[in-house]
């Protein structure tokens, strides 16, 4: 093993100390065709990782990590000291006075609070936006160059995973309950959904033509194609549950934020909180018109907002008069659905799915506008003896790089106490990184190097090598024809996240680094790019495949 330095190791005796960015040692040739070849990328056997590493956070628990598609631009996630952020470097920025090439950050928005892991962020296909999901269910996306938010939406789910559809009008989003949702770009309106996992939805990935890759915890990858299609605006499928002896699903009024909704067809008006009213642009205290709503305790006169517009994802009922009362709404939700919800649309619930299925009486209103979305039906269905914990495709569709783990990928208290002890935990036949063939499922070439969870996988672009990362604190870079690691770094902690730039020559790596709270803090490397280094490169394009 090479001498660690600053937490960082390459194998085979060179240490990585992440100083300036360089370029990878490409030949001259081969990086003359790769600048001049559109979506070009390298192909061939790996040597192992080359140059200077760049060195782009040494302090932050780093989360996800994504490369733009065009241009030298990297995105990361970070938890900060009061919040997590999304981070947006150019990796090889235009020279301009004082520059000197090394990389720049363009943009470092503020996301979300501390309290919700922000665990997926993905560039779309131009490059100019980037996307990021949080666990407090919130879907957002960002100018890349500038940090401003350009959209957000507030889903019924915690979200893990996130995939830009390769024409880039479509975001597909996992949740923590195996749902995976398609919503368009830039509005983040409802397209299409699916629960295609039992658990997480640990990682998404779209080919050329459209097709979605997600994994999951239930050790299941699945291809689901996404075609475009006419959406029916009669019928929704969302969420519910049962509070305080009512069922209850999530809704909009107008354009607000999502409200918790008790369905009870005896209350003669749909009701809203004052705080949700507020949310939701009402402005109780100017509203003229009042009603009587019957409540537990008794008649109460309640102020009325006429001609309101419900809507439940592609589902809209216009027309509605909204009463504002927090005494006629039970405990746990923030409003009612009352007799004219109920004479306009029927419900029946999906217990095994926990869904309603909302569908208007009569049909869509005559005359109504249809729009296009895009369908999502599952079509392939892999299944291993392993947990899926990451899922990328390489440039042709062909075959997939998947993260394997025995266990599952929690963060807990025995595992913290274990690497709080130093104990190692035990290499594994399915703690591997693997090519899968797309079409079958079969596991092509699988490496069993690292010691407990592997928890993030990377293919090459054309399909030959691997890059993985785990728990152990290692990342491995795999060649198809050798059994052994062509490459090895070492960090300060938990590996999240690798993947492959899209011409192959970089591979980013995402991790958590043990935090200090004096001096600069700066710890080990967290957020990190290196050079690959091929035998013989080749260069290929997408555009002729």
């Amino acid at each position: 093993m090479s001498p660690r330095t600053g937490g960082f190791v390459l194998a085979g005796a060179l240490a990585l100390t992440g100083c300036a960015h360089t370029a990878a040692g490409l030949p001259p040739d081969a990086r003359g065709r790769l600048a001049s070849t559109p979506g070009g990328f390298l192909s061939g056997a790996v040597e192992g990782f080359d140059g200077e590493p760049t060195v782009l956070n040494r302090k932050d628990f780093i989360y996800a990590l994504d490369f733009a598609p065009r241009g030298q631009r990297v995105a990361y996630t970070r938890l900060g000291d009061d919040a997590y952020h999304v981070s947006v470097w150019d990796l090889a920025p235009e020279a301009k006075s004082g520059d000197d090439g090394a990389p720049v950050l363009r943009a470092d928005p503020s996301v979300n609070v501390q309290q919700y892991d922000l665990e997926g962020v993905a560039f779309s296909p131009d490059g100019a936006r980037v996307a990021t999901v949080s666990r407090s269910g919130a879907v957002q996306l960002f100018d890349a160059a500038t940090g401003s938010q350009v959209g957000v939406l507030a889903t019924e789910e915690p979200l893990v995973s996130v995939a830009f559809h390769p024409d880039g009008r479509w975001l597909a989003v996992g949740s923590a309950q195996g749902l995976v949702s398609l919503l368009s770009v830039p509005e983040l309106a409802f397209g299409a959904e699916a629960r295609l996992h039992a658990g997480p939805v640990s990682a998404l990935a779209f080919a050329a033509d459209g097709t979605l890759y997600s994994g999951g915890w239930d050790k299941h990858v699945r291809a689901s194609d996404t075609p475009e299609q006419q959406m029916r605006p009669d019928v929704a499928r969302t969420h519910f549950e049962r509070r305080g002896g009512f069922a209850a699903v999530q809704g909009r009024v107008d354009s607000g934020p999502p409200v918790v909704l008790a369905l009870d067809s005896r209350t003669p008006v749909v009701v809203l909180t004052a705080a949700a009213a507020a949310a939701s642009g009402i402005d109780a205290a100017s509203l003229q018109d009042t009603v009587t709503v019957p409540g537990a305790m008794g008649n109460t006169v309640a102020r009325l907002s006429r001609g309101r517009t419900l809507r439940f994802k592609q589902l809209t009922l216009p027309g509605v008069d909204v009463a504002v009362c927090d005494a006629c709404v039970p405990q746990g939700s923030q409003g009612v659905l009352g007799a004219p919800f109920a004479e306009r649309v029927d419900t029946v619930f999906d217990e095994t799915t926990a869904e309603a299925v909302l569908t208007l009486k009569g049909g869509a209103p005559q005359g109504a506008a249809t729009a296009t979305g895009r369908a999502l039906t599952p079509r392939r269905d892999f299944t291993f003896p392993a947990h899926v914990n990451d899922v990328t495709v390489d440039a042709r569709g062909q075959r997939l790089g998947v993260a394997f783990s025995q266990e599952k990928a929690e963060r807990n208290r025995t595992v913290y106490e274990r690497e709080r002890k130093g104990v190692q935990e035990p290499q594994g036949p399915w703690n591997a990184g693997a090519l899968v063939d797309a079409a079958s499922g079969q596991v092509l070439r699988k490496w069993e190097l690292h010691h407990g969870v592997v928890s993030t996988a990377a293919i090459s672009p054309d399909g030959r090598s691997l890059v993985s990362g785990g728990w152990d604190r290692r990342v491995y870079l795999f060649s198809e024809g050798a059994p052994d690691a062509k490459g090895e770094l070492e960090f300060g902690w938990s590996v999240r996240r690798v993947r492959f730039s899209p011409d192959g020559r970089q591979v980013g790596v995402a991790a958590w680094t043990p935090q200090k709270v004096t001096g600069n803090q700066e710890s080990d490397p967290a957020a990190v790019v290196v050079g690959v280094r091929y035998a013989a490169p080749t260069v290929e394009t997408r555009a002729a495949q």
